[in-house]
């Protein structure tokens, strides 16, 4: 037996729950039971009513809802840009809003990773660019596994444009390697994240061509190019479309890709000056959680695909220096498979470590 010295307080937030349900009984025996069948029997109600409503939704045509497409890229870059062109197209088409967010970090890992935690049911997609599946490979503890997204449809190719700032005196490539062999260490090039397509590619050509430039990297393109402007580095590796916007401050030396750009036809590619880069370029897809229903994933790929293929669409995508594709699901799933292991080889001959 306890001891009354052993007793405990009582708890004041015991004591408050009582008083709540002696304030509940009061006002259950002041409802006369027919009033309090009516207010149960409105409840059960609206409980059926929404559960059955829930239950339409899941069984209606997809889409029938939002959805929602992460960009894992800020605001402002020529990405962002082409995915807000999607997102507008496909809700007209599908009769659903569509809207963008932005979720950055990581290297685009941080909203990659999102969407591969997030239902798969089609209503949260990706719009990733090479930089987010390369950074898998060259991250100790990625935000995300590449087998925990289903590729849905390639939309473009984004040949990644090297440039200087006009008052730098490097009129071509070749200008731009002497005085980056006169002044070893001391010039420095921008990209849009450590592990991305200008940071291997800007580490790659170092390589290739016996110079030594300190990385910078940025958290997408928008910041990426102010710095470049604000003469804080001396290079960048970015969109062509990006770069092409201030022909009078910056000059593109030249760009990734097996051709020249229609919109930009005096860029030399580094393969005709010489530095092949493995033939490496970026390029732009969506994706969604790998659990996904093929059905809906088809449904994605043949809109947006119909969508990149529009007129306006495509003098869009050249606008911003991207080659439009739209390849379907299962030739997109080979190709971002093949381009994982290229990216992670040319990073490994870069001397890019995993960090």
């Amino acid at each position: 037996m306890l001891s009354l010295a052993n007793r405990k307080a009582p708890d004041p937030s015991q004591k408050g729950s009582l008083v709540r349900l002696e304030r509940g009984l009061q006002v259950i025996r002041r409802l006369k039971m027919p009033r309090l069948l009516g207010v149960l029997a409105l409840a059960i109600w609206t409980v059926g009513v929404n559960f059955g409503q829930a239950r339409a939704q899941e069984s209606a045509p997809y889409p029938n809802r939002l959805i929602r497409i992460v960009v894992p890229l800020p605001a402002g870059g020529n990405m962002d840009a082409l995915s807000r062109v999607v997102a507008e197209k496909l809700s007209a088409s599908v009769g659903q809003p569509v809207i963008v967010e932005n979720k950055t970090g990581a290297s685009g890992g941080i909203g990659a990773g999102a969407v591969a935690q997030s239902k798969p049911d089609g209503y949260t997609i990706l719009f990733a660019i090479a930089s987010t599946i390369q950074a898998v490979g060259l991250q100790k503890n990625p935000p995300f596994k590449l087998s925990e997204l289903a590729p849905i449809t390639q939309l473009a190719e984004l040949p990644t444009g090297f440039a200087v700032r006009s008052d730098l005196q490097a009129g071509t490539l070749a200008d731009f390697i002497k005085l980056a062999k006169e002044k070893p260490g001391d010039l420095s090039f921008g990209s849009v994240g450590s592990g991305s397509t200008g940071h291997i590619i800007g580490e790659g050509l170092a390589a290739a061509a016996g110079i030594k430039m300190m990385h910078v990297p940025y958290k997408g393109e928008a910041p990426a190019i102010t710095d470049f402007l604000g003469g804080h580095i001396s290079s960048a590796f970015a969109s062509v479309g990006g770069l092409g916007q201030y022909p009078d401050k910056v000059k593109l030396l030249a760009i990734t890709g097996p051709h020249r750009l229609k919109q930009f036809p005096d860029v030399p590619t580094f393969q005709e000056l010489g530095y092949p880069l493995r033939g490496l370029t970026g390029w732009a897809g969506v994706f969604a959680p790998t659990a996904t229903p093929m059905p809906v994933l088809d449904k994605l790929a043949t809109e947006i695909g119909r969508i990149v293929r529009l007129p306006d669409v495509q003098a869009k995508i050249l606008d911003f220096g991207f080659e439009p594709l739209g390849d379907t699901t299962e030739p997109f799933a080979a190709f971002v498979n093949a381009q994982a292991e290229r990216w992670a080889a040319a990073a490994k001959e870069a001397g890019i470590e995993p960090q």
